[in-house]
This record gives structure tokens, sequence and C-alpha cells, in this order.
């Protein structure tokens, strides 16, 4: 839970999707919503039973994002299975609009991390660095792009900026990713991961090849299903675990959308 939570910090800009174009765009769509959105509340279930009949169990946590009308995100909070608030996000943004700084707040209004965007000339995102309360180095994200302004790959660098992990991204013809391959800091192919999608461009399933073993690579597969509103927004996504030919669920997330009229 720690781990999922700490992720969706690091994540939380609007501007972290793998297309990325040099205009500046309302949050909500960089987030991937359609439709003008208020508010959106996320809950995550651990989930049992069978491939065609999936059922709710533990609530493992939830979050809250807030967005005025005219798209820019408000605010982002966490909060345990039990509705505790863990952390809220507060954003500083630049003249133009860009997110520049998240400050996760605790429930006392101490500021417990940091994390910051840089962005070129091209208003690209290019840089994230996230920093916890002690004001120590987390993470550090650097992000390229080919020649259409897509995102060609990222790494994820150490304190001292050495890259220990980098995705390079390969794309279908609709703008998808197909495949993702993954190297670590000694530039060695690792990981493999190919996406499937539906109509809607969510991910269906995901297959990833694991190459530490280099005799005998470890597949993994993951898939997903899903329900829609009117938006076109999922409110419902169901992960599957795939193993020696069974399928079974392990995690429900029920999307609560409230739109502005």
């Amino acid at each position: 839970m720690k781990l999922r939570i700490a992720l969706a910090v690091f994540l939380s800009s609007s501007f972290i999707g793998f297309a990325q174009l040099p205009v500046l765009k309302p949050d909500v769509e960089y987030d991937g919503y359609k439709g003008p959105v208020k508010k959106l509340t996320e809950v995550l279930y651990e989930a049992f039973g069978t491939h065609e009949n999936p059922e709710k169990t533990l609530k493992l946590e939830s979050s809250q994002i807030n967005y005025e009308r005219s798209g820019k995100k408000i605010d982002i909070k966490y909060f345990t299975g039990e509705e505790e608030l863990i952390f809220r996000i507060r954003h500083k943004r630049d003249g133009i609009g860009n997110i520049i700084l998240d400050q996760a707040i605790d429930p006392l209004d101490s500021v417990i991390g940091r994390t910051y965007y840089s962005f070129n000339p091209a208003n690209q995102l290019i840089e994230i660095i996230t920093y916890d309360q002690e004001s120590d180095l987390e993470n550090r994200l650097h992000i390229r792009y080919d020649a259409a302004g897509i995102v060609s790959e990222r790494s994820y660098n150490d304190r001292h900026n050495d890259v220990r992990r980098r995705e390079v991204y390969t794309y279908n013809e609709d703008g998808t990713v197909a495949v993702t391959t993954i190297y670590d800091r000694n530039k060695t192919k690792v990981q493999e991961v190919f996406f499937e999608y539906d109509d809607h461009r969510e991910i269906t399933t995901q297959t990833t090849f694991d190459y530490y073993d280099e005799e005998d690579p470890v597949v993994t597969v993951q898939m997903f299903e899903y329900k829609y509103d009117d938006y076109d927004n999922w409110i419902q996504k169901v992960e599957f675990a795939v193993e020696k030919g069974e399928i079974y669920p392990v995690l429900i997330i029920d999307r609560i959308y409230e739109y502005y009229k």
C-alpha cells in the first residue's frame, strides 16, 4: 500500500502523459479525463472471486481530485481504507500555468515531501525530482522526446544522477505505447512489456518478459476490464492475474465522477 501511495505522489503531476505537446492544456485533459470533471473519487479494493464474477473485499485506499471549471487542478487528497486523511497535494504553478511544484501535506499541515517539475523552451516536461520530508532526494526522472514531440524514453536516476533504470518506448500507429523496453544501470535489457488496448485506448493486456535469467525469461500476464460512463471515462477497472492458465481478480478500482453542469 505504501508503495502504491508513494508512486501516486510521484506521478501526481498532470504533465506525465506519454504524448507531450508544447501546448498548455487544462490539467483535466493531461490527466486523461473527458468532460467537465469537477471531482473524481477513486477507491481501491482487493478482489476475489472468478474471472466471470469478480467481487470486492478489503478496501485499501482512496483519493480525491478537485478541478476548477476551467479544468485546472485544485488539489489531491489521499485516504486510508478507513477514510482517514494521509496527505494532500498542494500545487505551485509558473506564469503560464504549468505545475512546477507539488507539496505533500500531512493532516497536521506539515510538508512531508516535495516534487519539482522542469520544462524545456518548448514547454515539454523534461525532469521530475522528488524529495522526502528530510529534503533527501528520493527520485529523479529525466524525459526525452523525439522529433514529433512524443516521449521516446525516460531514465530514473539515483542521487548522483547516474541512470539506474531506462525505459524506451515503441508506439502503435494510433499513438498508444506498443512496447516498453527496460534497461538497468549497466545498459542491459532486463524487461520488455507489451500492451494491448480496447476501443477506448485503455490497456486490456500487459505481458511482461523478465530477462534477469537469460536462459528462462519469466513471463507475467495481467489483464484488465473496464466499465465506462457517458463521457467515455472508465468508472470501474478490474485487474486480473494470469497463472498456469487460471485467470483471477486481484484488484478492483472504482471511479466516481462529479461533473460541472
